[in-house]
């Protein structure tokens, strides 16, 4: 049986295609596009006219992909952006239009909770650490005690934080330095854990930075180890060079090299605050946590 889900994010649209095989999800296609549902958000409290365009554009090349693998099943979700926005709702209700099936906009706590599902079932060593999935609009971490899983949300997303703090292209001193005194005042008290593990567009992407990949490969940037240096080191890169340029030099979509700068930091300033010197980058996310937690309660 085939299954699939479609994350409605801040910045991107993602789909994910599985099989089940005897209780376990082998990946079959994933595909991204960069939409930018939430651009504008914290000013006009609304959705971008232009991203919700692109949004149902999205969903509709989804869609055909669905009927080609023959899709059994199909869950849709709407996280930050949708959230938020006065008419997060209404654009759930014409999505699920055009899509045939409902739009659930998640909470903090069930974003959260998926996201770790998605980790813990893709990394073992997962149930010991500390989970952070950094989106668009949001930042959540996401722990396990033994009363159960905990998290912390903070709307410090990196297309939230790119619009509200950076006017200028490349970054003042000033802006990054107004980002830093925001996100050290989030990171205050964080949990204990013995490793760090990254999930989103940020962490993957700094991960294929890394790695000097010129095409995208998910097997190697799964489970690499990241430095907190070498972060540093390629945020200082970044910050060297206007949008166009770092595109170009880092093999990334302009969409994504515009908002990365502040993703790192969001990076950077968490590991700082939990004593870490590395993180762990994760494919396995909400998408794959989606529909685990679909299988289990079927």
């Amino acid at each position: 049986m085939r299954l699939a889900t479609i994350d409605l994010g801040t910045n991107t649209a993602r789909l994910l295609i599985a099989e089940l095989r005897q209780g376990k999800l082998a990946e079959i296609d994933r595909k991204l596009l960069i939409t930018r549902l939430g651009y504008g958000l914290q000013k006009h409290s609304t959705l971008s006219v232009a991203g919700k365009k692109a949004t149902l554009q999205a969903v509709k090349t989804f869609m055909q992909l669905l009927k080609q693998y023959e899709v059994s099943r199909t869950y849709i979700f709407g996280t930050s952006a949708m959230r938020e926005a006065r008419d997060g709702k209404i654009f759930a209700r014409e999505l699920a239009g055009i899509s045939g099936i409902p739009v659930e906009i998640l909470s903090p706590e069930t974003e959260a909770y998926y996201s770790f599902l998605g980790v813990t079932k893709s990394l073992p060593l997962a149930e010991q650490s500390l989970v952070f999935d950094l989106g668009g609009g949001s930042c959540e971490l996401i722990w396990q005690e033994q009363s159960g899983i905990k998290i912390k949300s903070w709307r410090i997303g990196a297309l939230y934080l790119t619009d509200t703090y950076f006017q200028h292209d490349p970054p003042t001193l000033v802006e990054i330095e107004n980002v830093r005194r925001l996100l050290r005042s989030c990171f205050q008290e964080l949990p204990h854990g013995e490793r760090m593990i990254g999930v989103g567009g940020t962490v993957t992407s700094l991960a294929a930075m890394a790695l000097e990949l010129k095409v995208y490969d998910p097997q190697k940037v799964h489970g690499y180890v990241l430095a907190a240096q070498k972060i540093q080191h390629l945020l200082a890169k970044m910050l060297h060079v206007p949008t166009k340029e770092r595109a170009k030099q880092f093999s990334l979509e302009k969409k994504r090299a515009l908002i990365l700068p502040a993703g790192a930091l969001v990076v950077i300033e968490l590991l700082a605050a939990a004593g870490m010197t590395e993180v762990i980058a994760s494919e396995g996310d909400l998408l794959l946590g989606r529909l685990y937690a679909a299988i289990s309660s079927a």
